[in-house]
């Protein structure tokens, strides 16, 4: 049954980002089960290469796993790089956003579950671990990372990555619980 939810929520991200990517090669780094990747390759006509700090790849496609630290990739090996919901689970968020942007010829497109009140952290925090320790076997990286949307923003400027457009994600119901906010991002 779980399996069956992330493939539905796999869909509904998989079209929320595709009209920020670009290009035809794209990486989905963090990429879990890999199910956003193999839904964007159906519904965009790219082509997604997944990858991860484990062997957790379940849909199938071409999935790396990486050490957290280098990723097997040359440089702008990618016109597009995915990372969501990932970097909250990152003990160095920094380290993975400048490797992103290493492998990355054009954009990144990154989701991060934000807060922006006590009560949405409560959440956050509450939700995010269980969930995610039924995945992958209790292999997931515990979240440590939560930030509001300005300080992700400081991270992003601090880069020099150009941010084209933001989007919060979900329904106004499914807001109230978590709160998934899009960036594009240029290099």
């Amino acid at each position: 049954m779980l399996q069956t939810l992330l493939r539905r929520y796999a869909e509904t991200q998989a079209v929320a980002v595709a009209p920020f990517v670009v290009g035809q090669r794209v990486l989905d780094l963090g990429a879990g089960e890999g199910y956003v990747g193999a839904a964007l390759a159906r519904c965009a006509g790219v082509r997604v290469c997944s990858a991860d700090v484990g062997p957790f790849g379940r849909a199938g496609g071409a999935y790396a796993v990486y050490d957290g630290e280098r990723l097997p990739f040359g440089d702008g090996a990618f016109d597009t790089t995915l990372i969501l919901l990932t970097l909250h689970h990152c003990a160095d968020a920094a380290r993975v956003l400048h490797e992103a942007a290493r492998v990355t010829r054009a954009r990144l497109v990154i989701v991060e579950s934000v807060w922006r009140n006590a009560l949405d952290l409560f959440w956050l925090r509450l939700l995010d671990g269980p969930v995610n320790r039924l995945r992958h076997d209790g292999a997931m990286a515990r979240a440590t990372q939560f930030r509001r949307p300005e300080e992700w923003e400081r991270l992003f400027h601090a880069r020099r990555l150009a941010c084209v457009a933001t989007r919060w994600l979900g329904s106004r119901a499914e807001r109230l619980v978590h709160h998934p906010l899009l960036w594009a991002l240029d290099l």
